[in-house]
């Protein structure tokens, strides 16, 4: 029997994240995967700016802006382009045009429109670093995680079937080891998460409740061959049968069709079967000559599980919630969800986690995926076929969605940067938002000083009064960014991007009782005092 301290089923972007995060804090990890290779399926074609902050944060970015420029220029081909810029001058040219907010994504079809982003709005310049690097597809994104991994030292086993799990004294709720037998073996834990999708073999073993709605649609997204495309729209074009998508990328099509929903979402999707949606939805009598690879089939149904752990075992990612993929969101709550379990469930196995942190992984991320879901919903009804959602379809894309600072509010909201967890009591801003990009005046950004996983404190202090308080603690990064701007504050952020911690203006000229709390928060979160 072979022991870990974690097994973490399921190695698509949620584990292998999440099997990073435990790695960076010295814990073993086993990851086990039913795949013999990466999904090469298409499935999301980027990420959100959160998401991008996680990878900056781990030292991930560059890998992820190579990827950027290797799509943006598929996508230039695929429009005509033929300046042929090699991937290395794409990047030159996305960083010349750097430090701006880029709005990628739709909502219900409306695409976001970067010529109606407001660059100086504060919310959004604070979210700016990442701009080349959120156009990273799905399989790009894993192959990037498992090298991660791979350099960490995570062990990840590919090819295993997981049957069940039990724990080593009969009930999984007791305080001991779990089992998880599989096809290749029994692997023994302290801890298991369940990062093994929506039909998550674990969840329901466990009879944990998955609460929703049904779904009202089916959706399609492939890489096909046409033999004429003239009729198809580019971009995103609503009709009474659904929504579709052409492009960006030579062959790739998505769309949405209502009224009809599948008996057996495990069947493979014909050729015969995405040519009948897809003249169905856009009207156009086109024929599919092939498909590049698998073509995949969704649906709106929409779940969240009732609680996301039992005893010793987790669930993340889309084992703990389901929705429609629409606005790509399921992937960048799932790398959300890794992101903050990581460390306090590290935090756990090495014994220094304070009382109950383990418990705000639920708490903190129970309400952003209800959220998530409820967006999705929204969409879904805004893209119905009839006369009344048309009508209003008009009023949102030709008035609300085009008025003063409306844009910017959809794209800070889609790209996840509005997240905001109850971190402190009593806390106002910053406290329990992103820190997103902090550019410091010593020499380079808060990212850089957080690829190891540890909290970070900046200290903008003139005289570095708050080095006394972190120097000693192992898990505390200490920059020092004295600065005579007194509208910057000093700041403490979590491994996961997260300030539980900010100096007042007040406090920042005299002193105040910032070491007060400041304590207070490292107590709280790092459970050193």
């Amino acid at each position: 029997m072979q022991r870990t301290d974690v097994v973490v089923v399921g190695a698509g972007p949620t584990g292998l994240l999440l099997a990073g995060e435990l790695a960076l804090q010295g814990v073993r990890v086993t990851v086990l995967e039913r795949l013999d290779e990466p999904d090469q399926t298409i499935k999301a074609g980027s990420i959100s700016v959160a998401s991008a902050e996680i990878l900056d944060r781990r030292g991930l970015l560059p890998a992820a802006e190579e990827a950027q420029a290797r799509l943006i220029a598929a996508a230039r081909a695929f429009a005509g382009d033929t300046s042929n810029r090699t991937v290395g001058e794409q990047l030159e040219a996305a960083r010349r045009k750097s430090r701006r907010f880029l709005a990628a994504g739709h909502f219900s079809g409306f695409m976001f429109r970067n010529d109606l982003v407001d660059q100086d709005d504060p919310v959004l310049a604070a979210h700016t670093a990442v701009s080349n690097g959120i156009g990273v597809p799905q399989y790009d994104l894993e192959l990037l995680l498992a090298e991660h991994c791979a350099r960490l030292g995570v062990r990840t086993r590919r090819g295993v079937e997981v049957h069940k799990v039990r724990s080593t004294t009969g009930s999984l709720l007791d305080d001991a080891d779990v089992v998880v037998e599989t096809d290749a073996g029994d692997f023994t834990a302290g801890w298991v998460v369940a990062a093994d999708g929506g039909r998550s073999l674990i969840r329901k073993q466990l009879g944990i409740d998955f609460v929703g709605t049904e779904p009202e649609l089916v959706g399609y997204q492939a890489i096909a061959d046409f033999d004429d495309t003239s009729g198809l729209r580019r971009g995103w074009t609503w009709t009474p049968r659904g929504l579709y998508a052409y492009g960006p990328t030579p062959g790739r099509v998505f769309l949405v069709r209502h009224g009809v929903v599948p008996e057996d979402r495990n069947l493979p999707v014909s050729l015969e079967e995405l040519q009948d949606a897809v003249r169905d939805v856009t009207g156009v009598p086109v024929t599919v000559t092939g498909m590049r690879g698998r073509a995949t089939r969704f649906t709106d149904n929409t779940r969240q599980a009732r609680t996301y752990r039992h005893g010793r075992v987790l669930l993340a990612g889309d084992a703990a919630h389901v929705h429609s993929p629409l606005g790509g969101q399921g992937l960048n709550l799932g790398l959300g969800d890794a992101v903050n379990l990581g460390w306090k469930l590290a935090a756990t196995i090495k014994d220094w986690a304070p009382e109950g942190l383990l418990d705000t992984y639920e708490t903190e991320r129970h309400p952003v995926a209800a959220w998530v879901l409820d967006w999705t919903r929204a969409q879904v009804a805004l893209m119905r076929g009839d006369e009344r959602t048309e009508q209003l379809r008009k009023i949102i894309g030709d008035e609300l969605m085009t008025a003063p600072g409306a844009m910017n509010r959809m794209v800070a909201l889609s790209s996840g940067i509005e997240q905001r967890y109850d971190v402190a009591d009593g806390a106002v801003a910053p406290v329990g938002a992103l820190a997103g990009d902090v550019d410091l005046a010593s020499e380079g950004r808060l990212a850089d000083h957080a690829h190891d996983g540890r909290f970070v404190l900046v200290d903008r202090s003139h005289d570095g009064r708050l080095a006394d308080e972190v120097r000693d603690l192992e898990r505390v990064a200490y920059v020092a960014d004295p600065t005579a701007d007194m509208s910057l504050p000093s700041l403490l952020v979590r491994p996961d991007g997260i300030i539980v911690w900010a100096t007042t203006q007040e406090e920042e000229s005299d002193g105040g009782d910032a070491r007060k709390r400041l304590d207070a928060a490292i107590s709280r979160w790092t459970g050193s005092r």
